[in-house]
């Protein structure tokens, strides 16, 4: 399978890398002591029902332990609902994560598409509630989402929602880079998980907590058949024990979270500001922890040969060559990002 992400430090030389979203501060200080502690027991397997692990996500967040699937990642359970829940036409707003797509392929399913317009920042509309019918299976939605980093505010959620569960159509709304956003609460449907049968809400510690190489992710959902067709394609004992521990662990820094969201904010304002200053086409308002633009299509290249690495956002569906997304990262770090754009940028 072709690799179609960021993050390639493998294959490339580089200084800082730009391509991925995860947390500047990465984890959180007890989740590394409790690693450390963990790697004496790697020899025993681990829970094959994480169920630790549940009950510390169902404290943290108020959810029924009984509802939520662990995976190893967000991206395995993308899979998992497609296989599982047999997915054969999906409707996807686009551009949106990739990921979605080659899932439901990856079931023997086909994608119907809401394309985003860039007149309209890629901002989904009203309308995307004309699309959903009973010819559907699934629809994603990735709040905020990525590339754009636009929020879909909880209204308009509830109305897809209903339209959803209507037509008797699942709903998986993607909240993975939700807890960079200030206003977290006001925008998740996990509160309103009681109130529908065919949504589920995607998670991951990935972003937030900076787990990208440990891998973790859990959806939730209250329909408990849902929940078994998709336990049935995954493979046990899908999350490692050293995941489970660190994911216990992050939980007990509440401070972590707070530092995050004043460094993200305050830096993705102070870059968006800096960019909108001529040093790129045009700058998108992201509300998450990544800033979406566009510019020359030799941009990204460039860029490399600096040795940062920034995400080429010409392989998202609907997108074409000099649409580019950066994370957020530290304020040293940012202010070289853009040093190396102005150095770019007078050649």
């Amino acid at each position: 399978m072709e690799y179609l992400h960021g993050g390639d430090i493998y294959r490339n030389n580089v200084k800082y890398d730009f391509s991925v979203n995860v947390n500047p501060l990465g984890m959180p200080e007890g989740a590394y002591e409790a690693l450390i502690k963990g790697i004496k027991n790697s020899c025993v397997y681990p829970d094959p029902y994480c169920e630790r692990l549940r009950g510390a996500i169902e404290k943290n967040k108020g959810i029924k332990s009984e509802y939520i699937i662990m995976g190893n990642g967000a991206a395995e359970l993308i899979y998992g609902m497609c296989q599982g829940l047999k997915i054969k036409k999906a409707l996807i707003p686009v551009p949106t994560f990739t990921e979605y797509e080659r899932a439901v392929k990856s079931a023997g399913g086909v994608c119907e598409f809401y394309g985003l317009k860039e007149g309209e920042d890629f901002k989904i509309k009203n309308d995307i509630t004309d699309h959903i019918g009973p010819h559907i299976d699934m629809v994603f939605i990735c709040n905020p989402n990525n590339p754009t980093g636009n929020v879909v505010n909880k209204e308009l959620l509830i109305r897809i929602a209903e339209k959803c569960e209507k037509n008797n159509v699942y709903l998986c709304i993607d909240e993975c880079f939700l807890p960079f956003c200030e206003n977290e609460k006001n925008i998740s449907m996990l509160n309103e998980i009681e109130k529908y049968e065919n949504i589920i809400v995607l998670r991951a510690f990935t972003k937030i907590y900076a787990m990208a190489g440990l891998r973790l992710g859990y959806c939730v959902t209250k329909n408990s058949n849902t929940r078994n067709k998709i336990r049935n394609v995954i493979q046990p004992w899908n999350v490692s024990s050293l995941a489970q521990i660190a994911g216990c662990a992050v939980f007990n820094d509440k401070d972590h979270i707070i530092k995050t969201l004043s460094l993200v904010n305050s830096e993705r304002d102070f870059v968006i500001n800096e960019m909108k200053k001529g040093l790129v086409k045009k700058v998108y308002n992201s509300k998450a922890n990544y800033i979406f633009f566009k510019d020359n299509k030799e941009l990204g290249s460039k860029f490399k040969e600096e040795g940062i690495l920034i995400r080429d956002c010409s392989d998202f569906r609907n997108l074409e060559k000099g649409y580019y997304r950066i994370c957020i990262k530290k304020h040293n770090e940012n202010r070289e990002l853009l040093n190396i754009l102005k150095k770019i940028k007078e050649v």
